[in-house]
């Protein structure tokens, strides 16, 4: 069914079968990707400049900040591309084949590259979502599992379904497209909170926009919250490890509800600092009850996602 519908589609004309264009591409990522979201892995994104050349210095942090993710226990997942996009899977693949020999199952990298435990390792840690473009023809070697799209919508949809935290490095106006839109969506509500990082050895230019923003009243200064700024792959490894510390999960559900589940339970102390911040939002109504490892808030419709950002803070102290 699926290949008659494939064939009719395209001896169409694009504008009469969009909808069922973007359908199919649905269903085929989902299938592609039904292994590594049964396992429930958390997987970063990490996005930016498909120029960026192997011997700059973003390429070389983004390659050395797909190492530490892995090594955390995440999976990544980029744009399957070439620059920022190979540099971090890469990052991985290098993880994966350093840790092979160091657990004396390949006597070197090389071998360990064309072992199936490797390819295994890389399948369930390394992620692709290729974009059809007529500039962009090729994927990176580095790619566990890739699928690729004709619409940027589907893609940045599988983008926003399959990660636990976004991670944007220097690039163009596709870097920031998916950059602001993960933000827009954590910031209304229509995304769980996330972790989500800027890379940069230079953000000042991003700092700036961001005070520009404020000033304007274009967004709280609770919002910044939602976006931490730093200078060093260490360190946005860190803001995604910390992150993770003691959540669990964080999930909306209906009527407003906010459920956030810890891995261990949390002191009375805590709770009271947690309720402290959350409180902090004068204009919100919402109902509190802390049950085993979850809190659930009801009713929770914040003036910013940025107090939500704050208590996960203090439940991770």
């Amino acid at each position: 069914m699926k290949e008659h519908l494939k064939e009719y589609i395209e001896n169409s004309k694009t504008s009469e079968v969009r909808g069922l264009r973007i359908l199919l591409e649905y269903f085929y990522a989902t299938e592609i990707f039904s292994k590594i979201t049964s396992q429930q892995k958390k997987i970063i994104s990490v996005f930016g400049s498909a120029r960026t050349k192997p011997d700059s210095e973003d390429y070389i942090m983004a390659e050395k900040l797909g190492s530490l993710l892995y090594k955390d226990g995440f999976a990544v997942v980029t744009g399957a591309s070439r620059g920022i996009m190979q540099a971090a899977n890469a990052g991985v693949a290098n993880a994966i084949a350093q840790e092979l020999v160091k657990q004396k199952k390949a006597k070197n990298v090389d071998e360990a590259r064309h072992s199936k435990l490797y390819q295994g390792r890389l399948e369930n840690h390394s992620v692709g979502l290729s974009i059809s473009l007529p500039k962009e023809t090729d994927t990176n070697p580095f790619l566990g599992v890739n699928a690729t799209f004709h619409y940027f919508m589907v893609r940045k949809f599988f983008f926003g379904a399959l990660s636990s935290g976004f991670i944007a490095c220097e690039g163009g106006w596709g870097t920031r497209d998916e950059l602001f839109e993960i933000l827009t969506l954590v910031q209304t509500g229509k995304a769980p909170l996330m972790p989500v990082v800027y890379l940069s050895k230079d953000y000042d230019h991003l700092e700036r926009d961001l005070k520009h923003t404020i000033v304007k009243k274009y967004i709280s200064e609770e919002d910044l919250y939602l976006l931490k700024l730093v200078k060093t792959p260490e360190q946005a490894a860190k803001c995604i490890r910390d992150f993770y510390k003691n959540i669990e999960s964080i999930k909306y559900e209906k009527d407003e509800s906010v459920r956030v589940t810890t891995k261990k339970p949390v002191s009375a102390k805590i709770r009271s600092k947690a309720e402290h911040v959350l409180g902090e939002d004068r204009n919100l109504g919402f109902s509190l009850e802390w049950s085993g490892h979850d809190l659930v808030l009801t009713n929770y419709s914040p003036s910013s996602y940025g107090y939500l950002k704050r208590c996960v803070d203090v439940l991770n102290q």
